[in-house]
């Protein structure tokens, strides 16, 4: 066991590292930019590269700033850019074309036009959730963020470390999130702990606002005693509310798990589950964001039996794509092994870079 966490960590190690290379390569100057134009409701005007929008911002690569400029979507007056993107809507479609954006009286009127293959449509600038610009190659279309903090206290001689890695690949048609979360602690005359969390997230898009939600993941606890839960899962989601600065979803179906547990005396199994989950995202200019997130797993082969859990964060942005998390999580099961915990919670704190 301690050379398999051996060979864990090394893994974790070298993925940091190959991710940190790829941001860096992602990240080195063109040689040339593309000529777009933004210009502001007060009348700033920036020439560049419109790279993206997210969260209500839109960022744009220039020459005469070493990152990309940050403004709000919301105090844009026009657009005029040639590149194509890949487009999110507030009524759940998703295209690939060219935008511009023109001056407006306000946010109702058509003033954004998306020139698609096949036809243009017409729209206000409020009903544009997202942009991303079509790279390339599978590795530049890549977006995340990488987060490590750690905490010593004296006292006790306790320490604890915790990490977190996530990329986000999408299409017009799909999306894809993959995260790999870390925690260990040390105390000095007492046990260690350890938490390994690795997880894959996918929604195909139907329209409307619905889609096809899938969902694996493996975790690691020693609190809970869990040398590995496998949990394989998936059903009909719909946005309940989607805006440029904050959005409110649901999933509901079914999911199979299977568990292994480090004590000889707890058993393990497999279990057929249902799956009822709800997640809430807000996204505040120059301040930061909130991502709330609550999943149950009632149980169908194994009646009576309940988990629960819950992933929240507060993201705090600071300069140069860089930012401090706050996170807080939780795993309940009302049925575990036998001298094992119903709950394992946490709290921590990290600073991370976003790419």
């Amino acid at each position: 066991m301690t050379l398999l966490r051996l060979e864990r960590a090394i893994d974790v190690r070298l993925l940091v590292v190959f991710i940190l290379v790829l941001g860096v390569c992602d990240r080195l100057p063109a040689s040339t930019l593309r000529g777009d134009v933004v210009i502001m409701k007060n009348g700033d005007r920036f020439t560049g590269e419109v790279k993206r929008l997210e969260s209500g911002v839109l960022y744009i690569e220039t020459d005469y700033a070493p990152d990309n400029l940050e403004v709000e979507w919301a105090q844009v007056e026009t657009v005029n850019s040639t590149a194509m993107y890949l487009i999110t809507l507030a009524n759940g479609d998703h295209v690939r074309g060219k935008l511009e954006k023109v001056a407006g009286t306000g946010e109702n009127r058509e003033n954004v036009t998306i020139a698609t293959e096949t036809t243009d449509l017409r729209l206000p600038s409020s009903d544009v959730i997202q942009l991303r610009t079509q790279k390339p190659s599978f590795w530049r279309q890549l977006t995340g963020s990488i987060d490590a903090g750690t905490s010593f206290t004296s006292g006790n001689s306790q320490i604890a470390v915790n990490t977190d890695m996530n990329a986000t690949y999408a299409t017009p048609k799909w999306v894809a999130t993959g995260d790999l979360g870390t925690s260990f602690g040390n105390q000095s005359g007492g046990t260690k702990t350890n938490r390994d969390d690795a997880s894959i997230a996918e929604q195909y898009f139907m329209g409307r606002n619905a889609y096809l939600g899938g969902l694996l993941d493996f975790l690691h606890s020693s609190q809970q005693d869990l040398d590995l839960r496998t949990t394989v899962g998936g059903g009909y989601g719909r946005y309940l509310k989607r805006t440029g600065t904050s959005q409110f979803r649901w999933l509901g179906g079914v999911a199979y798990t299977k568990e292994a547990y480090t004590s000889s005396t707890s058993a393990g199994g497999s279990n057929a589950e249902g799956l009822v989950g709800f997640s809430y995202d807000s996204y505040r200019f120059k301040v930061g964001e909130i991502h709330l997130e609550a999943m149950c797993f009632p149980g169908f082969s194994d009646l009576g039996r309940v988990r629960a859990t819950t992933n929240n964060s507060l993201v705090v942005r600071l300069t140069n794509n860089f930012h401090l998390t706050f996170s807080f999580w939780d795993n309940y099961d009302s049925r575990p092994p036998v001298a094992s915990k119903n709950n394992e919670l946490g709290l921590s704190s990290a600073i991370g870079w976003a790419f």
